[in-house]
This record gives C-alpha cells, structure tokens and sequence, in this order.
C-alpha cells in the first residue's frame, strides 16, 4: 500500500511540475484593490514566512493573478527592473499553506496517509511559490536561478510554518527528485544544469544535504 501511495504522489507531482511559479510583470489596477483591503489569514501566513526569508516587510494577497496561463501560481510586479513589496498567488496556494500550516506533519511525503499523499504535490508547489516569489522580491528575474533558490528554501518555508526541519528536507527533497527534473521538459525557463549540488547556483555549496 505505502508504495502505491507514494507512487500516486510521484505522479501527481510530475503532472503538476508544468506549474510556473511567478511572471514578472507592471502593477495592474487590480492589484492596488487587493493590497487596498486587510490581509486575510492566510495571507498572513504567506507574508510572515516571507518577511523572514527576504528580511523585509512583504504584503502578499491571494486573488486573480491576471495572467493568461492557469499554470503562473504567482506574480511579483516589476518596474525597470526593480520589484516592488508584495506578490500575488492564485487562492488554492493560499488555502494548502493554511493546511499544511494546520498540520505540517500531516504531508510528510515519507508517511503520509494514502487520502493525504494526493495533496502532497499540490500543498509543496505552495510552499515553493511562497519561496520562489521571495526571491523575486529580493530583485532575481532569472527564473532559472530564482526557481533553484526557491527550491534550496522549501525546508526553510516549511520549518517557519511549523514542520520539524527533517519534515522539511524530506519535501524539499520530493520536489527536487519529483518535480524539478520535469521542468526542464515542461517550463525550461525554470531549468536549469547549474541547479544541483555544487552546481552555479547551490547556496550552500560547503554542505552535501542537497536541496536544503
């Protein structure tokens, strides 16, 4: 049973792995409407998991992302190259990082219950964007880079929401073997040879615990 349940997981995260994380893109009127109003709980937890990985005050609102792609998860406006303070994510990334926020235990891909294992991908493809976008608001546009980075900092997302640190390198490890290797098939943009260990864009090229 375990490993039907955690090859179904497997392979709901190669179908997921065509998600794009983030589009840079101007501020849109609809936007200045979303940072208008109070932050929802759940963008409370986005913003607090960013404000510590960036070390800056970051709003995060969950709503239309406005882009034409059902597969842009989240949006960091920019302008002239610079980004501005806050990000967008599509609602049901917002709703996974309230569960796993709930339960982090619930979602380790290595013990997950068979009626839980199916939401796993989806609940690590949160917690990436929620990294991903932090490295755009950190001024990368690179998407290759920013989604190594993002991918290194998974652990560090899950650790902030509750996870054990092991809870967090196991995800972290998921999407690296999971999900990662399909992009450079599905969204190359956001693939790169240089993502691994040792590899250009390793952020802890001293330590072997790849990817966190």
């Amino acid at each position: 049973m375990r490993v039907r349940v955690l090859l179904g997981a497997a392979l709901l995260a190669a179908t997921v792995a065509g998600a794009a994380h983030a589009a840079a893109r101007p501020v849109y009127r609809q936007d200045r409407a979303l940072l208008a109003r109070p932050a929802t709980v759940e963008e409370r937890i986005a913003e607090s998991v960013s404000d510590r990985l960036t070390h800056h005050r970051v709003s995060v609102r969950c709503g239309p992302v406005h882009e034409s792609s059902p597969r842009v998860l989240g949006v960091t406006p920019f302008l002239n190259g610079r980004p501005f303070d806050y990000f967008l994510m599509r609602p049901p990334e917002c709703t996974y990082l309230s569960w796993f926020r709930a339960a982090p235990a619930r979602w380790d891909p290595r013990s997950c219950a068979a009626s839980d294992c199916a939401y796993v991908a989806r609940i690590l493809l949160a917690l990436a964007t929620v990294a991903h976008e932090s490295y755009h608001l950190l001024g990368y546009t690179n998407e290759a880079q920013v989604e190594c980075y993002g991918m290194q900092s998974i652990w560090f997302v899950a650790a902030s929401l509750g996870s054990t640190v092991a809870e967090g390198q196991a995800l972290a490890s998921f999407y690296a073997t999971r999900v990662y290797p399909a992009r450079r098939v599905t969204t190359p943009a956001y693939w790169s040879a240089g993502c691994r260990d040792g590899g250009t864009y390793d952020l802890r090229p001293q330590s072997t615990n790849w990817p966190s």
